[in-house]
């Protein structure tokens, strides 16, 4: 379920961020969500695929989308190519049932396989939700698709 990988490039993402605390982290998602939806108009150099991304760590948020390159006038958060990552899609066949599918999976990922590994957190991002629709096969409508993106990075090997 969590395969670590190394981003083959780099990964630009333009739109809105804030500061943030664990305390207020809810409230402050509902803020930036109404400052995304208005300059989400505005993001040129979308990526195909569009990819929406909301990115969290403990001290600040971002929602904005992937893009081919830099956009002037917001926000740039540029995850560097060789990024350690743990990508895992999240299925879900209802979206109610999405917030409880995601709580679960970060609970495996930072209680049980984390500390396990020769990985540690990465300072930058805790994770990132990364969205995208997909056309669905055989039909004529579009899926929501989802995963979660955990950025880490190798443990320090400690001198003998």
């Amino acid at each position: 379920m969590f395969e670590p990988q190394q981003l083959d490039e780099i990964i630009y993402l333009s739109g809105v961020m804030m500061d943030t605390d664990p305390k207020n982290l809810f409230e402050d998602l509902k803020t930036l969500s109404k400052k995304y939806a208005k300059i989400k108009p505005q993001i040129k150099h979308l990526k195909k695929p569009v990819y929406t991304v909301v990115a969290t760590s403990t001290e600040k948020l971002f929602m904005g989308d992937m893009t081919e390159k830099a956009n002037k006038q917001m926000t740039l958060v540029k995850i560097e190519k060789g990024q350690w990552v743990v990508k895992v899609p999240v299925k879900y066949h209802l979206q109610a049932f999405l917030p409880a599918k995601v709580a679960d999976i970060r609970k495996k990922f930072y209680q049980d396989w984390l500390p396990l590994q020769d990985f540690d957190q990465d300072n930058i991002w805790q994770d990132l939700e990364v969205y995208h629709y997909r056309k669905r096969h055989f039909r004529k409508s579009t899926k929501m698709v989802m995963e979660l993106w955990f950025c880490i990075k190798p443990k320090k090997k400690e001198k003998v």
